[in-house]
């Protein structure tokens, strides 16, 4: 037996070294057979087992007389047998190993040399079965070399495996030194190859040479990247290769010269994979996406597109962050757009006859538009302190028909409108405080046979200042709101002179001016253990200055002052019970709310921003039928609700929510927003005369954590009919089975119908909607979502796609559909917008399609969340 050497050297001035014989006896992890020998796989060590998605993993075997210390320059040298020498080499055969903190390398034989200078040991050769190890990376090769001095490292006719995103499913994220000491499965994303040598020169810089590279298991590669030259860097967390050609099954698919891919998800400059897709609209397309990492809190994407139909696209997206705001600017350009200048040409020539006011203004808006189409989107989120902050958003289109040509990547609020506004806020505990500009872009495409889109009133500007003391005196609670804005509208195009000429097609030059409104309250809330009760005054007081007034009649100064008074009650009790062995909490909430407001003829004031609030459940114990304060309706009433909810006591989650409520009016509502039948709350609407209000009910039911029932309905006991309702089942499991069923139906709710009479059946809307997201067979999964216009007859949205994703690549296709409207210069015949994707990832490597990816259509399925191409 040969006998145990140790010798410290402790005298050197590179690392520390150790250098030992190890007693044959003592036993070492068994080492794998050398390449000749043994199958690829069981070098890498791959164990196959169908349960991990990529039919198995790999072992991160235990280091060999593993270093325990804290000294990174510690490197300690055993072999089970050798000669030493103080001058000129020395050797050491059978299982020797040379291990410093995290990184071992074992061979059958090595020869040590030392500086003829210095004497000091400074490299080392080694020979026969060459292993490699760092966690989660292994290096198999025939021989190698490794300087003390500069800590560069070489081996020749390797095999190798590196994770490459640095996430371990299992283990922890970061594999600490004890972890060495023991064998651990590797499921993370792990590149594998071969190459004529291996360098490293810097701790996790990685050179290959005649290499190869895939992250797909390494019994059965599905693709594989061969190049000249292969740096992995995992300081930077890029990877290059030159000479490149990637390969399909074998076969050469594609070639490079140079290629820079990520190997983790931290941002560097370089292009992107490009996009191919085909839309009607844009005709076969390709996008080429160059990202510019600018800073570390700022990046933008330059995207140069290849629209066969339009001609050529240049857009750029600007992200931003500080450590006061965040934000994003979008810029979109195309010159000389020539599907655009098709499209004036045969305008011109169908409409230049038509005497029609709105369809003139909408021709000639067409005919001065550039051909050069252009967008911008800004949006801005700012904290300065505790109290201050803002918001902005912005979108901007260069002509009426961007939207209709090029999609919504802008904040289109309603149809052809782009909301531009700007936001101050001040928050403290008594007063909030809002200054807000804010206008609408409104886009008139020529559409002949329908009603023009009619511009918006802008806010310039709108300051809202409340304020709100609770806890006063005896109680009391005193609250004021008060608001300041000045409205002004351009015209619409072809607007009428006067309201006597105005009609749906040719409306009326609208009113402008300024509204100052304030509205002080006093509340005295009490609370009880199970009963409450909150009655409350307040005062609306209102001013308008306007001009512009002729066209419509209205007047230049209006003055309104109405009281308002109402009280709220209500109680709330609870009894636990069980229900098939299972603990339950039940509340009964009966509530009652009554309102007075007397009435004041409000028919002369303008609307600026005022509708008819869509009668809910919760709409029930709100003073005001109107959403703004154009309108404060008159009122004598009582709404009444109960609410029922099951709260499981294990869980603390609420089970059940059931809801159902009514409005007894003790007088009609003289108050409407419309005094003609231009819009359906006009003095002559019966509904307006109806002592009961519609009954609201309101459903949540959580069968269990899969299934949610979600409805609301609100009927209409006079009629005897249904006026609103949606129903919806939503099914989710987990991340990868969705689907979702709903049903939605409003009475004179179809804007799209093109039936004018306000009361025709045909006019209520009638959707269903179908989504789901499943799996079919391992790897496979598909989406789909079908929306269905039944009042109509006509398909509102259709969205289909299958995904195949496997742990090392993945290909999708995803098709959508969209109803955008009737077409006016084809009989009116259904027009649809049509996308198409199709995308590929190799794992490692980086997304082909990843520049237009199709995340808008899938987030319209309730619940999917999008992980394609994504590594483990």
């Amino acid at each position: 037996m040969t006998k145990h050497l140790c010798l410290l050297l402790a005298a050197c001035a590179f690392p520390a070294l150790v250098f030992s014989a190890t007693p044959m006896g003592v036993s070492q992890h068994a080492y794998t057979p050398t390449l000749a020998v043994d199958t690829l796989e069981k070098q890498l060590g791959w164990v196959e087992n169908k349960q991990y998605q990529c039919g198995g993993y790999y072992l991160d075997t235990s280091f060999a007389l593993p270093v325990t210390t804290t000294n990174k320059n510690l490197v300690a040298i055993t072999g089970n047998q050798g000669l030493l020498s103080l001058h000129g080499m020395s050797t050491l055969e059978g299982k020797v190993s040379v291990t410093r903190q995290g990184q071992q390398i074992t061979a059958k034989k090595a020869f040590l040399y030392r500086d003829p200078n210095t004497g000091k040991l400074s490299s080392i050769e080694l020979m026969g079965n060459v292993h490699l190890r760092e966690p989660n990376t292994l290096i198999v090769a025939k021989e190698g070399k490794y300087n003390f001095e500069t800590g560069h490292k070489a081996l020749y006719n390797i095999l190798y495996r590196t994770s490459v995103n640095g996430r371990q499913i299992v283990g922890p994220k970061k594999v600490p030194e004890a972890a060495t000491r023991t064998d651990r499965i590797v499921t993370a994303t792990t590149a594998w190859g071969k190459a004529d040598e291996f360098s490293q020169t810097e701790p996790k810089i990685y050179e290959l040479s005649g290499a190869s590279f895939s992250t797909c298991p390494p019994e059965s590669p599905a693709w594989k990247l061969k190049a000249g030259h292969i740096v992995l860097d995992k300081n930077s967390g890029r990877g290059y290769a030159t000479n490149t050609v990637i390969q399909v099954k074998g076969i050469p698919i594609f070639y490079t010269p140079y290629i820079n891919f990520p190997i983790d998800s931290r941002r560097k400059t370089g292009f992107l994979w490009p996009t191919i897709g085909a839309k009607n609209s844009w005709g076969p397309y390709a996008l080429v996406p160059f990202y510019w990492n600018l800073a570390p809190n700022y990046d933008t994407t330059i995207t140069l597109g290849v629209l066969t139909k339009r001609g050529m696209q240049l857009s750029d997206n600007f992200r931003y962050l500080s450590p006061i705001n965040s934000g994003n600017i979008n810029i979109t350009l195309l010159p000389s757009d020539s599907q655009f200048a098709f499209q004036q040409t045969a305008y011109k020539e169908k409409y230049s006859s038509n005497t029609n006011p709105t369809v003139e203004a909408e021709l000639s808006r067409l005919l001065n538009s550039s051909t050069t189409r252009r967008s911008l989107l800004w949006r801005d989120d700012a904290h300065y302190n505790n109290h201050w902050s803002s918001h902005v958003d912005f979108s901007y289109a260069g002509d009426d028909y961007y939207l209709q040509d090029f999609g919504s990547s802008l904040n289109e609020i309603t149809l052809n409108q782009l909301l531009q506004e700007a936001d101050l806020y001040y928050k403290s505990d008594n007063w909030n405080f809002t200054g807000r500009l804010q206008a609408y872009q409104t886009l008139h495409p020529l559409l002949q046979g329908q009603n023009p889109v009619a511009n918006q009133y802008r806010r310039f500007p709108q300051l809202i200042l409340n304020g709100d003391y609770p806890d006063q005196p005896y109680g009391l609670e005193y609250f004021i709101s008060n608001e300041a804005t000045h409205f002004d509208i351009r015209n619409t195009p072809g607007a009428a002179a006067s309201q006597t000429t105005a009609t749906l097609q040719n409306p009326a030059k609208q009113p402008i001016g300024n509204r100052l409104h304030t509205q002080p309250g006093i509340s005295l809330p009490l609370n009880w253990p199970y009963f409450y009760i909150n009655p409350r005054i307040q005062l609306a007081l209102t001013h308008y200055d306007m001009y512009q007034t002729t066209p419509t009649g209205a007047p230049d100064i209006k003055r309104r002052g109405i009281p308002i008074f109402d009280v709220a009650a209500g109680s709330s009790f609870i009894r636990n019970f069980s229900l098939f062995s299972h603990a339950f909490e039940q509340t009964l909430e009966p509530q009652i709310y009554y309102t007075y407001i007397p009435y004041r003829n409000q028919a002369s004031i303008p609307i600026f921003d005022t509708t008819v609030s869509t009668l809910t459940y919760d709409q029930l114990f709100n003073y005001n039928r109107f959403s703004g304060i154009d309108r404060i309706g008159d009122a004598n009433q009582v709404g009444a609700g109960l609410t029922t909810r099951f709260i499981d006591q294990e869980t603390g989650l609420e089970k059940v929510r059931l809801g159902v409520g009514e409005i007894a009016y003790f007088s009609r509502r003289k108050v409407t927003l419309c005094n003609n039948t231009s819009c359906p709350d006009n003095p002559f609407n019966p509904e307006n005369h109806r002592r009961l209000s519609p009954i609201s009910g309101v459903l949540d039911y959580h069968v269990n954590a899969s299934w949610k029932f979600t409805s609301n309905v609100i009927w209409n006991p006079t009629t005897k009919q249904l006026d609103n309702s949606s129903t919806g089942f939503h099914y989710q499991p987990d991340e990868e089975h969705i689907f979702n069923i709903g049903y939605n139906f409003v009475r004179n709710g179809d804007p799209l119908s093109g039936i004018t009479a306000i009361n025709s059946s045909q006019n209520n809307l009638k959707n269903t909607d179908l989504s789901a997201a499943w799996p079919l067979i391992r790897d496979f999964s598909a989406v789909g979502r079908w929306t269905q216009a039944w009042n109509t007859n006509h398909l509102q949205n259709l969205l289909y796609g299958i995904q195949y994703d496997t742990c090392c690549w993945a290909a999708r296709f995803v098709g959508g559909r969209v109803f955008i409207g009737p077409n006016p210069d084809n009989n009116q015949t259904l027009q649809y917008s049509n996308q198409f994707y199709l995308q590929f990832s190799l794992k490692g490597l980086g997304d082909i399609g990843s520049g237009g990816s199709p995340e808008s259509l899938l987030s319209s399925i309730n619940g999917y969340k999008s992980h394609f191409g994504q590594e483990l």
